[in-house]
């Protein structure tokens, strides 16, 4: 019995009444964000909680959505927001303009939400976060806001304070993003760790035609980096990392995926840094669906990001039981032990990096007590049956507020 089935029988069993969400994402990608609500969706509706997408029409979380077979509603969105010049400058001319913005799109929420009679809205990108906390004041229905990253001190991390401010509740991925929030709201968020389905992610030998698309020299170890090409993913320090590796380390391979940056200069640059460091020692594979596989064919995950709040990659590397080596960014040592369930590398230390990857493809008992502790982690508070029976308990408590 698959674990949906398991969830609608005990929603059947305790005769769990049904409830409507209007779940609203404006994002343009199908990130980690967004492919968390592809994940949750079965499992929310098997404990009661019909979905219902608000999102752009030719985003690509609608088109994966629909294609799931769930029901989507269009809501305009503009790409190009930001309060900011490329300078970095606060302008007030873009202020004033978001501004309107978010009160047109908060209007047009409360109108779509009363069009699918939503009991609870769901916010899960930054730009909608105020955006449903005022529409849903506005139709006196709760909302909850999911909070993926750390906030920052700046005018959107105001304007999320707000937003945290007049929602029913806020969904954090780690304690990490709580503390990241004023100490004014943080009495308003719960946290909720992400989750992965341990039953379909679980070690299993490589596909070998898999591991000669990562690596020229299939035979030879390889690092895996699973996130956009953004800044922030630190992608390059893991290509210098790699770089600087002794010389019997030297045949050491590192395979690239993920989907573009917001900036789309950032990929070309990582890949003549590439060119430049390694040869054809990487290669970089763009956006891939296969996780799981690409995973088991990789001998260590490596992620370097300073901007997090809980990287899906390494709950999915947990999963199927590939050794991690970190930056401790936000929730990141909340999941990872080190010398436990993974290593953690002084944030921006290279050299450490190094040593860190070094260990890890060098000690093949070491990698394998730290492959067991994760998978073992993955199989308890890591798997998202335990995220969506918090998450289905959360809303349904906010349900039941309202009609009381």
């Amino acid at each position: 019995m698959s674990a949906v089935d398991e969830l609608r029988l005990e929603a059947e069993h305790h005769e769990v009444s049904r409830c409507r969400m209007l779940v609203v994402e404006t994002g343009s990608g199908l990130w980690g964000a967004q492919r968390y609500l592809l994940r949750l969706r079965p499992l929310l509706e098997a404990y009661g909680i019909d979905q219902v997408l608000a999102a752009p029409r030719d985003s690509a979380i609608a088109r994966a959505w629909t294609a799931d077979g769930g029901q989507h509603v269009h809501l305009p969105s503009p790409t190009d927001r930001a309060v900011r010049t490329a300078g970095g400058r606060l302008a007030i001319g873009l202020a004033a303009r978001e501004f309107w913005r978010t009160c047109r799109a908060a209007q047009t929420i409360r109108r779509l939400s009363a069009e699918v009679g939503a009991d609870v809205l769901h916010a899960n990108s930054h730009w909608s976060h105020l955006e449903v906390a005022l529409a849903a004041r506005m139709r006196r229905v709760p909302c909850v806001l999911h909070l993926h990253e750390e906030s920052e001190a700046d005018l959107l991390g105001k304007l999320r304070t707000l937003a945290v401010l007049l929602a029913s509740r806020s969904v954090a991925v780690s304690e990490a993003v709580i503390r990241s929030l004023p100490s004014s709201v943080r009495h308003r968020t719960t946290v909720i760790r992400n989750g992965v389905d341990s039953q379909s992610l679980r070690p299993a030998p490589a596909n070998h035609a898999v591991r000669a698309e990562l690596a020229a020299n299939p035979e030879a170890p390889v690092v895996l980096t699973l996130s956009r090409l953004d800044p922030r993913k630190g992608i390059d320090h893991v290509i210098r990392a790699l770089a600087a590796m002794p010389a019997e380390l030297s045949h050491v391979q590192l395979a690239v995926v993920g989907a573009p940056a917001l900036d789309p200069s950032n990929g070309p640059r990582l890949r003549q840094l590439g060119a430049e460091l390694l040869g054809d020692r990487v290669r970089f594979l763009g956006e891939r669906s296969d996780v799981a596989e690409l995973l088991r064919a990789a001998d260590v995950l490596a992620l370097a990001s300073t901007q997090e709040g809980l990287p899906l990659s390494i709950l999915e590397a947990h999963a199927c039981g590939i050794p991690v080596a970190a930056y401790p960014t936000a929730g990141i040592p909340e999941i990872i032990s080190d010398g436990v369930t993974g290593l953690l590398v002084r944030t921006g230390d290279i050299g450490e990096l190094g040593r860190c990857l070094q260990r890890l493809l060098e000690d093949t008992a070491l990698r394998a007590r730290i492959a067991a502790a994760a998978r073992a982690r993955a199989e308890g508070d890591g798997d998202i049956r335990v995220q969506a029976a918090k998450q289905a308990s959360l809303v349904r408590q906010l349900v039941r507020r309202r009609h009381h």
